[in-house]
């Protein structure tokens, strides 16, 4: 399938391919951060309709361009936290490979939480988080001691918050049958994002539903 900007998708990310499976035809699908647009191809075809959350105003605003005359695709620009997340609630599935990876742990609590808010019980939420095995983990600008900014490069002055097994574990409270693990992420990170490269990334893949 074509993206709405006439180009080629990049392979749907591994938690895109399993919330796929996990749902099915017809499914309402929250997206938080729209990226490139590399999941929308997938998701489409499997049936689903999707509403896009984007905090960058430029991007939201491109994208919204790209795919107005798409059907089933809404897209909206809005913070991940800090407030209700935009869109009626009661979605079936929920997927995040790259929007929470900024941020202060606390920022990410919040994004996690408000996503929460919109699903129905027993629906499922995939997402990535930045792992402190990451080798960007402790080199940069300090924000706290799990939050730390590159000082050259893509990313530059990005905060970027890391978890480990515990830290994942108090950010899963209240979420059912959830499962993680540690992957190196060079070959599922967008390369939209990371133009000068991506070797070495390791994030957490997380597979979680809402508690019932």
């Amino acid at each position: 399938m074509i993206e709405g900007n006439g180009t080629l998708p990049e392979s749907p990310h591994p938690l895109t391919s399993d919330l796929i499976a996990a749902l099915g035809p017809g499914s309402r699908v929250l997206l938080l951060g729209i990226g490139n647009g590399r999941h929308l191809p997938p998701l489409l075809a499997a049936g689903f309709a999707i509403d896009a959350i984007e905090e960058h105003p430029e991007r939201a605003a491109a994208a919204a361009t790209r795919w107005a005359a798409v059907p089933h695709v809404r897209i909206a620009q809005a913070r991940y936290a800090g407030g209700p997340l935009p869109f009626a609630s009661g979605f079936d599935g929920a997927l995040a490979t790259h929007a929470l990876l900024h941020g202060r742990p606390a920022l990410i609590a919040a994004a996690v939480g408000a996503v929460r808010d919109r699903l129905r019980e027993g629906a499922p939420f995939h997402f990535t988080a930045g792992s402190t095995r990451d080798p960007r983990f402790g080199r940069g600008t300090r924000v706290d001691d799990a939050t730390w900014a590159p000082e050259g490069g893509d990313e530059a002055g990005v905060a970027h918050a890391y978890f480990d097994e515990p830290g994942l574990r108090a950010l899963l409270t209240g979420w059912a049958n959830a499962n993680f693990e540690e992957r190196e992420a060079g070959a599922t990170a967008g390369s939209w994002a990371h133009p000068s490269g991506t070797g070495g990334l390791v994030h957490w893949f997380v597979r979680a539903r809402r508690a019932q």
